[in-house]
């Protein structure tokens, strides 16, 4: 959990007002003690208070990620990311659940801090799944203006246009494996994978990747379902 505090420390000099999603992979054998322990971290006081989203999601098919699982913490300001740094240095309570007990289930993976580029104007958690798309992007300005133009026209098609979609980039945090992601959300399993498939088969698709190909090479490709919010 020291870890967490370095992050939330380097975001706080960061000057652009923008959300801030706070990303922990980890691989557990015991799914349910991680539960456990994340509902007993949100009912400390520190918990109570967080200003943020709080949720767990399991990994679906998820390439050549080790992590089982993902914590995310979203927050909407830098104020609220220095509140959460001070107010859990001032939590005993919390670094114990932390360290002792949701540390003793799980080992780490890796950690990033992302923040989006550019995203609709919906909110992510009326999702239950995501599909998520890891890239290495060489020319951000280039790729975000086909992306863009590519999910509007693509969400109108397969009528995605209420759900959460965008374009996002960790800046703190373990990045060597990529430079930008992409989420889709979706309501449920079944639709993920139904939209997925007529997606990749889609006229635009092929377009889209054809003028994105100098630019972009993908990593991996991830299914994240949401367990529980706290």
């Amino acid at each position: 959990m020291n870890k967490i505090l370095v992050i939330l420390w380097l975001c706080l000099s960061l000057n652009a007002s923008a959300q801030y999603c706070l990303l922990f992979d980890i691989k557990v054998d015991e799914p349910e003690m991680v539960v456990s322990a994340m509902n007993d971290l949100m009912n400390t006081e520190w918990g109570k208070n967080l200003e943020a989203t709080k949720s767990l999601f399991a990994y679906g098919p998820n390439g050549s990620n080790e992590a089982t699982h993902t914590i995310q913490f979203c927050f909407p300001s830098e104020a609220a990311f220095e509140k959460a740094f001070i107010s859990y240095g001032q939590s005993k309570e919390a670094q114990l659940v932390w360290e002792r007990k949701l540390e003793a289930f799980s080992s780490n993976i890796s950690q990033t801090l992302n923040t989006p580029i550019w995203y609709n104007d919906e909110d992510w958690a009326e999702d239950n799944v995501f599909m998520f798309y890891q890239m290495e992007v060489s020319n951000p300005g280039l790729y975000l203006s086909e992306f863009k133009d590519f999910t509007k026209k693509m969400a109108k098609k397969l009528n995605f246009s209420d759900r959460s979609y965008g374009l996002a980039a960790p800046i703190v945090g373990k990045t060597g494996d990529y430079t930008h992601f992409a989420w889709i959300g979706h309501p449920d399993i079944k639709t993920a994978l139904t939209d997925s498939k007529k997606m990749m088969s889609d006229p635009l698709f092929a377009e889209f990747s054809k003028n994105v190909s100098e630019v972009r090479k993908v990593v991996n490709i991830l299914m994240l379902i949401r367990i529980a919010d706290f």
